[in-house]
Formats: structure tokens, sequence, C-alpha cells
């Protein structure tokens, strides 16, 4: 308010003087009162401020890039909330399986997911949080679907359907994300994915059905429907066919990638 040239830039206020910001000031008047502590203020906080002859710009420094985007802002906000577990995580599409399928991965990716110990986080009262299927462990995302042995069992048939039976999945992003050691191209990659995709699904699915219908575990009823399944709507949701081998048939790759 007492600045005399309204349209003056920090330029011409503000120089650099051994290493120092000094202010060259135009009041329209003395400052007096309660201008002296804001002006004193001022002058404290651009001592160390580096002034150059470049124009003046914003910068976003909330994300390495300096510039401001939606979804940096969304994975920040994301980061916060939810810990550094959802921290560069995103989620592909995948026109081979239903919308229902990647909501329900994009929950999991999110922990917006209802396993026991994130119930147990809001309150709810639960009889346990330990584990629906194994009941040694605490019930997480990854433990649901990754690491309880149960599963585990499942994902090393699966493995072997594809012959990529090198390594388990250690934890959630590779299991529906990552592709590594992955050794067919481009069009198998996809299909691998969303294989994988839809063996989550139905684990947690036949999860579902121990806890609330009582319903028996039963790995070789699990891996017969990944494998229905995934035929079925790889198959209908491509303009190409393609043919199912199963885990004990006379070649363990699921699909051969050609037309019939």
């Amino acid at each position: 308010m007492l600045e005399s040239h309204k349209e003056a830039t920090v330029a011409e206020r503000i120089s650099n003087v051994n290493s120092t910001s000094v202010g060259n000031w135009n009041w329209s008047r003395t400052p007096s009162g309660r201008a002296i502590d804001e002006l004193t203020e001022l002058t404290n906080l651009i001592s160390s401020v580096s002034i150059s002859d470049c124009p003046d710009s914003w910068k976003f420094t909330l994300d390495t890039s300096g510039t401001f985007t939606t979804s940096s802002m969304s994975s920040l906000i994301n980061t916060l909330k939810y810990g550094v577990y959802t921290r560069n995580l995103s989620l592909p599409r995948n026109k081979y399986v239903p919308q229902k399928v990647f909501i329900f991965l994009w929950r999991v990716i999110q922990q917006k997911f209802p396993v026991r110990c994130e119930l147990d986080k809001k309150g709810i009262d639960l009889h346990t949080i330990l584990c629906a299927l194994c009941d040694q462990h605490i019930e997480t995302i990854e433990h649901a679907l990754v690491n309880c042995h149960k599963v585990t069992s499942i994902w090393v048939k699966l493995l072997d359907w594809w012959n990529q039976n090198n390594t388990l999945f250690s934890n959630i992003n590779e299991a529906i994300i990552s592709d590594q050691g992955f050794s067919y191209n481009s069009i198998g990659s996809t299909l691998w994915q969303a294989t994988k995709w839809i063996t989550c699904y139905i684990l947690w699915k036949h999860r579902n059905l121990k806890v609330f219908s009582s319903k028996e575990w039963n790995p070789a009823m699990i891996i017969s429907e990944i494998q229905t399944q995934s035929f079925s709507w790889l198959s209908n949701r491509s303009r190409k066919k393609y043919q199912l081998n199963g885990i004990n048939g006379s070649s363990t790759l699921l699909f051969t990638l050609q037309r019939l």
C-alpha cells in the first residue's frame, strides 16, 4: 500500500549486495507503526533470496517436475491419506476383462478393500482379524491375494500354466501390474495381465464363499474356474480366437497367440 509505483517489478525493488538481497524501496510516505514490523519481516524473508535476470514464473514445489497437474496432486493426496503403498501405482486399462474386475483391482491398489485389518481400522468389531483361509496371519490385502499359503498354491499352478514358474509374487504390484520376467510378446503380456487380474478376482470370490456361505476352499475347483473364466472373457472380448490348453494338457501355455 505504501509503494509509490504500483507497477514496480521485483527486480526494481530488490538487488543483491554481497550475496544478500537488499530492498530499494520507494515509499509514498515513511513507514510507521505496524508497517515497520511488516517491513522488518519482509526484509528477513528476502535476505536469503537469490535474484536472477530470468522472467518470474510459478513452480509447483510438491512435484519434482515443478509443474502442477491434477494427477500429481491426486497422487500426493492419496499418499498422505493412504500411505506410500499407493505412490506411483496406477492401473492400466485392459480390454480383456469386464469393468467389474477393473473396479475390484482399483479398490485393491487404493487400499479401499474390505480385508479384516482394514475393517478393524475403521472401528468395525470383528471376532478376529486373522486370515479367513489360513487363520494364522493378519488378513491384509497382500496376504489375502498373494502371500497366504492357500492362495500361493493357486499362483504356483497359474505360473506353471503360463511357463512363468521362475518366481512367485511378493506383493500386489508384482501380481497385478508388473510383467517382470515375462517372456512373451505385447499381446501375450496383455493376456497374461488379464489372467492375473481374473485370478485375483476369483480368489477373492472363493474367499467370500468360505466366509459367508461356509463353502470349502477347493483348489482344484478354483483353478478350473480360473481357466474357464479366463478363456471365456479373453476370447469373447477379442476379435481373435484363442486356443485353450488346460494345466494337465499337452501344453502348459494358456493361449496359442494366433488365429485359429
